[in-house]
């Protein structure tokens, strides 16, 4: 279990450093927002989903690692910190993600001939398509 939840933790970090990215500078409190409006609920079922200290702590991190930097602000006489990727941020997340596609590529190019395999047979691969079908459609996007 302690396993998965190292692998659920980095995950996170990286998803975490891509919505920075993505966002260009954001306060944590967005980022978690976003978060839990992207995540797979499946994934969290058995150890729930991250809590908002967890994104902090996770940011904490990434600052101390130097893959982003944070500034604060005051707006309405509250302090807001927000976050922006540095190039080592932008550096680490693309060498990551490019691992990812690397070894989804590999993964779906398998899954593909088995589930079809497994279709021949009988056996319900109807959401496994579904999924495959989503993934195709992410894709064309670019």
């Amino acid at each position: 279990m302690k396993t998965s939840k190292k692998h659920l933790r980095s995950l996170l970090r990286v998803y975490i450093l891509g919505l920075i990215i993505k966002n260009e500078k954001v306060h944590g409190y967005s980022i978690y927002k976003e978060l839990l409006e992207r995540i797979d609920e499946n994934i969290y079922k058995k150890s729930g989903t991250p809590s908002i200290g967890t994104i902090y702590r996770i940011l904490k991190e990434l600052v101390d690692e130097g893959l982003v930097v944070k500034e604060e602000k005051t707006k309405n006489g509250r302090k807001i910190i927000y976050y922006t990727p540095t190039d080592k941020g932008i550096e680490e997340f693309l060498s990551i993600s490019k691992m990812f596609v690397t070894k989804v590529v590999m993964g779906l190019s398998l899954i593909i001939d088995v589930v079809k395999a497994l279709d021949k047979k009988g056996y319900d691969i109807v959401d496994i398509f579904y999924d495959i079908k989503k993934v195709n459609h992410i894709v064309s996007k670019l």
